[in-house]
């Protein structure tokens, strides 16, 4: 009995890091002098324009835009705002675990120190969410590919560029419904699903939760990259970052 419950937790360890995946490498690293501790780190939305999203090409999602009569640029309009306002939430939310004051960059950075955190989003890949469920394995893979840049302000003095991200967050590889139910029930599962979720209620939670999934992870590494830079800097322990 031991052993069987050694097994599903192994196999559920496996389907959890599987699920999301995000790479992030530096394209610039900082090489100056160690900066004095800045009084706000301040987080703006990264630049998107709405022809950079490839919509969800899935059966399920095709039926929910055609029920819900939204023009498909509507749909990449929601969804760049989705994933711009989910990146720059999260990534506020874990620089401030860390112990870094951040915040959404609202207004100008003011008087004293800032450290400016600003982006571009590159691409929105939503995938095919029908071939993720039933396949899986990285099949209809959705992805959010951004370029991030820091830069330190102080005073009346120009931002001072410090370094450059590139990264990526992906839904992974977790196998699909056809690995786990047998392909013939995933079919039929994945037809009645089709059919049933045509509703605009649904169709719109559903876009949700696929355009800030990918950001969240994306978001979670890039705040580790800047967690590195602040621990380098001595802004805060290594500590922290555990």
């Amino acid at each position: 009995m031991r052993g069987i419950r050694w097994t599903t937790a192994a196999i559920l360890l496996v389907l959890v890091t599987a699920c999301t995946q995000s790479r992030v490498q530096t394209t610039e690293s900082y090489l100056g002098p160690p900066m004095p501790r800045p009084d706000r780190v301040l987080v703006s939305y990264f630049s998107i324009s709405p022809e950079q999203v490839r919509l969800d090409q899935g059966i399920e999602a095709r039926v929910q835009r055609a029920a819900a009569y939204q023009s498909i640029s509507a749909d990449e309009t929601q969804a760049a705002q989705a994933t711009q306002a989910g990146l720059a939430d999260r990534l506020v939310e874990r620089l401030r675990r860390y112990g870094l004051p951040a915040t959404l960059a609202t207004t100008e950075s003011g008087p004293g120190r800032s450290l400016l955190i600003q982006g571009q989003i590159i691409r929105i890949n939503q995938g095919n969410r029908t071939r993720r469920m039933l396949i899986g394995l990285g099949a209809g893979r959705s992805s959010v590919t951004a370029a991030t840049q820091i830069y330190y302000h102080e005073g009346t003095a120009p931002p001072r560029f410090m370094t450059a991200f590139e990264g990526e967050g992906d839904s992974g590889s977790m196998p699909g419904a056809a690995e786990t139910m047998g392909a013939g029930a995933a079919a039929q599962r994945a037809a009645s699903s089709a059919v049933l979720t045509g509703a605009t209620h649904a169709g719109a939670e559903t876009r949700h939760t696929s355009d800030t999934a990918e950001a969240d992870t994306l978001a979670d590494k890039l705040a580790q990259r800047i967690g590195q830079l602040a621990v380098a800097q001595g802004w805060i322990s290594q500590t922290a970052l555990q």
